[in-house]
């Protein structure tokens, strides 16, 4: 039934029965990698095969200087070789190994990981670029190793890569809803072995959009058997925590959809033909979604909905409305939007679906564009909202407003103000008092300044940089949004652990008086937000 989830593989995100898991603890440097292989720019490709079956190698590193050694070059000046390229852009494509320079056909640009860096960051970065290997750094910033899957993967005989690579051939409901099941699963280990919330938003946050992204292009072939051939280019959006990638073991859906008007509609038409077409796939992905485990969601942020579901001109009008006459609604609607982040194109025969372009990249628009799956549609729509958002200044002001109005749980001399729950005990909203203040604050700051950033974290490192905020309070802001989401994000789960419905309420008793101390800083640098935007953007006078 449209709703339902499979029984095999319900989305029980628990941790009582998930020991903790050193695995996901492994730094890159954990795991043991040969050394680089090295060739020249100049060498033929035939030179390089050469040295990398002597050394046993499946990729070698490029030079692309005139040194003949590994040291003056550092990794952002090399290239990389691998065997595939060789197989396909050479032998594949017909060409001569023995005179065609190795410069003409590898990867200019390396894909790095710090001795440092968590597996689980190393694999999201894998994930993100479609790559199966990364160049391990030394502490100087000299290529060190390259780090491949199979030597990740050895570690243990699981992986987040290797799901990701399961989500990437799935080819219908049940093999996705398996592994929207495994990623649960993921989750809630992650969180018992104690990793952080950024690491774990990211993480899941990719692994959400490529089931998301597969289930478009199941929902695409279904519509297209049905009804014939998609009318429009299109892109599907995703908005809040997701768009973010501050998602961690809630997982709704907020989901928007911008197509282009039917092209032989008239002028001032909302779609015609296009509008039904795109109201099929909105409700055939809806179903999609909530039978393989994704939550409705509450607000009816969902593409079953025509409120989020409309042709460019549509979503620009309605912007053009909300400026003019920022209503509660509409503030709630723009603040959505600003954080409005494409899903990748669905995978075609079974290929791996790729990173979005970044904001600002440029792909064919207009009506002479290929119908079907496009996510520029949405870096365009992004850019025109932010404008739009941008030039009102009483929209700003309210989208500000939003970030006061609720003031830090903090009492007398700075103590802990407690909310008393049905059973006497204390606690304080780590989410309305810290997250949704840090989030909003730093959303209507970058909006304001056309910073292009979608995560809290980036926004307020960019601002930061930008001397918006104050280095030291934009650094401190975000060690604090971090420190209360992984708190936010544990309580949650001992929660569910437990049998109990998640909330975002936590007792600082039940802290140590160390996370208890820096929850009581984190409180103290919110309210210093906050008086930073009620004067930058005159709150007093909006009464």
């Amino acid at each position: 039934m449209p709703g339902s989830r499979p029984d095999a593989d319900q989305h029980a995100t628990t941790t009582d029965a998930l020991p903790p898991d050193p695995f996901l603890r492994l730094k890159a440097s954990d795991v043991p990698c040969p050394a680089p292989v090295f060739v020249h720019g100049a060498d033929t490709v035939a030179q390089a095969a050469q040295a990398m079956a002597q050394a046993g190698a499946t990729a070698a590193l490029v030079r692309t200087g005139a040194e003949h050694g590994p040291e003056g070059q550092d990794a952002a000046s090399l290239g990389i070789l691998t065997e595939r390229d060789v197989l396909v852009r050479v032998v594949a494509a017909g060409l001569d190994a023995a005179t065609l320079p190795v410069s003409r056909v590898m990867t200019r640009q390396l894909i790095t990981a710090a001795p440092d860096d968590l597996l689980i960051e190393a694999f999201s970065r894998m994930v993100r670029h479609g790559v199966r290997r990364l160049v391990l750094l030394n502490a100087s910033g000299a290529p060190a190793g390259l780090l491949g899957e199979g030597a990740m993967l050895a570690a243990r005989g699981e992986s987040p890569l290797a799901l990701a690579a399961e989500i990437n051939a799935a080819q219908d409901e049940p093999a996705l809803a398996r592994c929207f099941g495994r990623l649960a699963r993921l989750a809630a280990r992650s969180v018992a072995e104690g990793i952080g919330s950024e690491a774990v938003g990211r993480l899941i946050s990719l692994m959400h959009d490529r089931i998301m992204s597969q289930a478009w292009g199941l929902a695409l072939r279904r519509i297209e058997a049905i009804q014939g051939p998609c009318p429009a280019p299109h892109a599907v959006f995703v908005l809040g925590s997701q768009a973010r990638r501050e998602q961690y073991l809630a997982t709704d859906q907020d989901l928007g959809l911008v197509y282009e008007r039917d092209p032989g509609g008239k002028p001032g038409e909302t779609g015609g033909s296009a509008e039904a077409w795109f109201a099929a796939l909105g409700e055939e992905l809806t179903r999609l979604l909530l039978a393989l485990g994704f939550p409705p969601c509450p607000k009816r942020i969902m593409l079953d909905n025509p409120a989020w579901r409309r042709s460019r001109d549509a979503w620009l009008d309605l912007a053009d409305a909300i400026t003019e006459r920022p209503d509660a609604e509409g503030v709630v609607t723009a603040s959505l939007l600003a954080d409005l982040r494409p899903l990748p194109a669905p995978a075609q025969g079974g290929a791996p679906a790729g990173p979005t372009s970044p904001l600002g990249s440029a792909s064919p628009l207009g009506p002479d564009a290929p119908a079907g799956p496009d996510p520029e549609r949405a870096h365009s729509l992004r850019r025109d909202l932010d404008a739009r958002f941008r030039g009102s200044a009483l929209l700003l002001k309210c989208l500000a407003r939003e970030a006061v109005r609720f003031s830090p749980p903090l009492g007398l001399f700075r103590g802990f103000s407690l909310q008393k729950d049905a059973k006497g005990r204390g606690g304080v909203d780590v989410k309305r008092g810290a997250v949704f203040p840090i989030t909003q604050g730093a959303k209507v700051l970058a909006l304001q300044h056309g910073l292009p950033h979608t995560g809290t974290l980036e926004r307020l490192q960019a601002l930061g940089e930008a001397g918006i905020l104050p280095r030291s309070m934009a650094g401190g802001l975000r060690e604090a949004c971090a420190f209360a989401q992984t708190l936010r994000m544990r309580n949650q789960a001992s929660a569910l652990a437990h049998g109990e419905t998640p909330d975002n309420t936590l007792r600082p008793d039940e802290l140590g008086s160390l996370d208890a101390e820096r929850l009581r800083g984190a409180f103290k640098l919110v309210a210093e937000l906050q008086e930073l935007l009620s004067g930058c953007f005159a709150l007093h006078l909006l009464g």
